[in-house]
């Protein structure tokens, strides 16, 4: 015959059903928690102390904020804790502790670590707890459901927590957007510029440079991300980011050294940041041409060679398209197989037998189209200036082909 709850106070006898203890109820354990533990119990000041001396020993972080504050602050958490326990959680609410979490953001302390330290509290309250429930011979499944009580209050404390850090975030990607894209289009008045450089620790004096490169959520980005974070930072001057019309754009106090293992990064010229802005139109320039013409890596207008000289005006271009190259695009697919073997020898190096190897047909086949190419336009490559010319005019009709297409 075995013993089971069937109602709080009701005993009930089963021949076939083991003995199974009705969990307590939570009214119950809360207040047989309230008899072994206060709000004002000396211990949770001590503990307050040591969780202090943990945080600043183990997180860089705690180790700039005042000790006095992080004591203070974990105390309250735990008295907290607590209150909740206390009452049941039921009409608990955690108003204060999103209040506290608020203050530890606004102290640059991560949201990350608060979570983490009041899961560390609340282990710490139970063990305080679990011995004197046991020195009071409270029965195992209540101090079993105490626990429970303590890991609920833990985990949605955590949770509230970790919306307030969702909301921080949202606001600071906001601002930091906001800046940003100010900063860029050089709307930002000297005296705003000097808040929000405090604001962001940049410093107005230093050389920065605008990266830029093309954004979307995927786990290439948020690699490409992480780079420019590691290597663009300094150890005292950090990168400043955002995505502004689909496209990723950060402030680097320092050129990377490497090149990225992923997409195109373009670099703008190293400006002060009242400069920013053009900084920001060089880099959106070298994208422009680097995406344009396949270079990947890091690229700046800098050492894309020639190509910036392609944004001729366009009177010019007219002139030297009608003179040069419309006598041979007027020859139809001959024309253009003519011009597509001249630009395959000017990306060789004007190497005949690499340019054959390329194309998969014969040297002299190369050598005649050069001819060709020559009596027809009038440019010979032996000349300077002639081949800096026929260079311009190819690419300028690739590039304007590709947009037509």
């Amino acid at each position: 015959m075995h013993i089971h709850w069937v109602k709080e106070g009701w005993l009930a006898m089963d021949m076939d059903r083991p003995e199974i203890p009705l969990q307590p109820d939570r009214r119950r354990v809360a207040a047989q928690i309230a008899t072994l533990i206060s709000e004002v119990d000396p211990e949770l000041r001590q503990i307050s102390a040591e969780l202090t001396n943990l945080y600043r020993d183990n997180i860089p972080v705690y180790d700039q904020v005042d000790p006095d504050s992080i004591e203070q602050n974990t105390h309250v958490v735990l008295q907290i804790a607590v209150r909740h326990l206390r009452s049941d959680l039921a009409q608990s609410g955690f108003d204060e502790l999103a209040t506290l979490a608020r203050v530890w953001a606004d102290q640059q302390i991560p949201l990350e670590l608060v979570a983490h330290s009041i899961q560390i509290g609340a282990r710490r309250i139970f063990a305080i707890i679990r011995e004197r429930a046991i020195s009071r011979a409270i029965p195992a499944h209540t101090i079993d459901a105490m626990q429970d009580l303590m890991w609920e209050w833990a985990t949605a404390s955590a949770t509230a927590v970790h919306m307030v850090l969702q909301d921080h975030a949202i606001a600071g990607a906001t601002r930091r957007a906001d800046f940003l894209h100010r900063l860029v289009d050089g709307s930002l008045s000297p005296g705003a510029l000097a808040i929000e450089a405090e604001n962001y620790r940049l410093d107005p004096d230093h050389l920065y440079r605008i990266a830029y490169a093309s954004w979307s959520e995927t786990n290439t980005a948020s690699e490409l991300l992480a780079y420019l974070r590691a290597r663009g930072s300094t150890s005292k001057l950090p990168v400043v980011d955002t995505v502004i019309d689909g496209h990723l754009v950060a402030l680097l106090p320092r050129t990377p050294e490497d090149k990225p293992q992923m997409g195109t990064v373009a670099l703008g010229s190293s400006k002060p940041l009242a400069e920013a802005s053009l900084s920001y139109r060089h880099a959106r320039e070298a994208l422009e041409l680097a995406n344009r013409h396949g270079r990947i890596g890091l690229v700046d207008l800098a050492t894309l060679g020639p190509l910036p000289l392609l944004g001729y005006p366009a009177d010019a271009v007219d002139m030297l398209v009608e003179r040069h190259l419309t006598p041979l695009l007027r020859q139809g697919a001959s024309g253009e197989e003519v011009a597509t073997t001249v630009e395959a020898f000017l990306a060789c190096d004007r190497r005949i037998d690499d340019t054959a190897a390329k194309l998969f047909i014969h040297r002299n086949t190369v050598r005649n189209r050069l001819i060709r190419f020559a009596e027809i336009t009038g440019l010979n490559l032996d000349y300077t200036d002639d081949l800096i010319v026929t260079w311009w005019l190819l690419n300028h009709h690739r590039n304007s082909s590709g947009a037509t297409n």
